[in-house]
């Protein structure tokens, strides 16, 4: 019986990844009156709000989301709220953005929904909101994805949601894209995660990435923070980019390290994140404390840089006793040393996680350094994380993209 249990599970899994596939390889290029690129994030309370964001053709009449509790009839007598739109002007022609947070949502409760204009509706989806605190909850965590093509985050990404269907929410460390200013990057980033950003949400880090342009000049993340809407509870100049919230008992703070991309925009940009951080860091009460940036304070390149990141940063990490920093940029698997002041202090460092890569894209130059407890460069497959965080007990698992385990550890409060 468990047998035949197995099997079923895996023949519906590979039919759930043929046809994320084929949606993927048919998703369109250019927006139309039909409604795509759903995704969620968050902008409010994780327990009672979810923000929607969608795509269609340019228009100035604000689309209408329609949700109701999964356990009633659905879509008949479903509550509706109206988006608000923006349009965007891309290299691929001119969009609409719409975004909507739905309000006094129940904690822990599963809703369906479907994105329109209030006449012609989309597929529907479902979400679930987080429960009160206290409880047991999982989430992903991916390195840099951008590619050549999106095919390998398109798995990477589906093969662990169907391992792990109890997570919660996946963070990508920033790069999601190669080219961020490239409308066509995210029309395939976006296509390839359908099916997962629609019914769980997506936590975001601006990456170098981001930044660039076609022509490989810099530019502010413009598509990044129009599609991806995030807490707009950053410094002045980098919201949508620098952010903060709370899922049960952790607190995540979310940096912008493109200090270079981003000099003659913001050319402050880290005295006013190291302002906002302190600020953010000493407000939070949660037993957990996370950070989020692209490039790691502690990387694996041959040559040493980004000393400027770990003299803004490294002082209030070890001050408010930060517990894990999750980064990318390096596409390499690396956790340090629990860290405080530069050296090993198990009882009270932070460890420093560079997350591999989700993407093509490798580096055969990376090497471990002196701060790895463990290093692996993937340059033979892709990978992802799970964090499962119950009561005092995180703990992190990282796995090849065919399942292989490559690290395990836990952190203990």
């Amino acid at each position: 019986m468990q047998s035949f249990q197995r099997s079923s599970k895996l023949i519906f899994a590979a039919f759930v990844l043929v046809g994320s596939l084929i949606a993927f390889l048919l998703s369109p290029t250019q927006a139309s009156a039909d409604p795509d690129h759903v995704t969620l994030t968050w902008t409010g309370d994780v327990r009672t709000t979810q923000t929607v964001t969608w795509r269609t053709g340019f228009t100035i009449k604000p689309g209408r989301v329609e949700y109701r509790e999964a356990n009633s009839l659905f879509p008949q007598g479903g509550d509706q709220m109206t988006a608000e739109v923006q349009g965007l002007a891309t290299n691929v022609g001119n969009m609409s953005i719409h975004s909507v947070t739905l309000t006094g949502l129940k904690p822990g409760t599963r809703y369906l929904y479907r994105v329109g204009d209030g006449t012609s509706w989309s597929e529907q989806y479902q979400f679930t909101t987080a429960a009160d605190y206290g409880q047991s909850f999982k989430f992903l965590v991916f390195g840099d994805s951008q590619s050549i093509n999106y095919l390998a985050w398109r798995t990477t990404l589906h093969t662990a949601y169907m391992a792990n269907q109890d997570v919660a929410f996946f963070i990508n460390v920033g790069d999601l894209v190669d080219v961020g200013q490239d409308y066509k990057e995210w029309n395939a980033w976006l296509g390839a995660s359908k099916g997962v950003i629609d019914t769980i949400p997506v936590v975001p880090v601006v990456g170098n990435h981001e930044t660039y342009t076609p022509n490989r000049t810099y530019s502010m993340p413009k598509f990044f923070t129009v599609q991806l809407k995030v807490p707009n509870n950053g410094p002045e100049g980098l919201t949508g980019q620098v952010y903060s919230f709370d899922y049960g008992n952790i607190h995540f703070s979310v940096l912008d390290s493109q200090a270079g991309e981003e000099r003659g925009f913001v050319p402050d940009m880290l005295e006013l994140q190291k302002a906002w951080l302190e600020k953010d860091l000493k407000a939070t009460d949660k037993m957990w404390k996370v950070i989020l940036i692209h490039r790691p304070l502690y990387h694996n390149r041959p040559k040493d840089s980004d000393g400027d990141l770990r003299e803004a940063f490294l002082p209030l990490i070890d001050k408010y006793q930060v517990d894990v920093v999750f980064s990318g940029h390096d596409h390499v698997y690396g956790r340090s040393y629990p860290l405080r002041g530069g050296v090993i202090d198990k009882l009270n460092g932070t460890i420093y996680v560079t997350a591999g890569r989700s993407g093509t894209k490798t580096y055969q130059r990376a090497m471990a350094k002196d701060h790895n407890e463990v290093f692996y460069n993937p340059v033979d497959e892709s990978n992802y994380l799970t964090v499962e965080v119950s009561g005092s007990t995180m703990t992190v698992k990282v796995f090849q993209r065919s399942g292989f385990l490559l690290d395990e550890w836990s952190l203990e409060k």
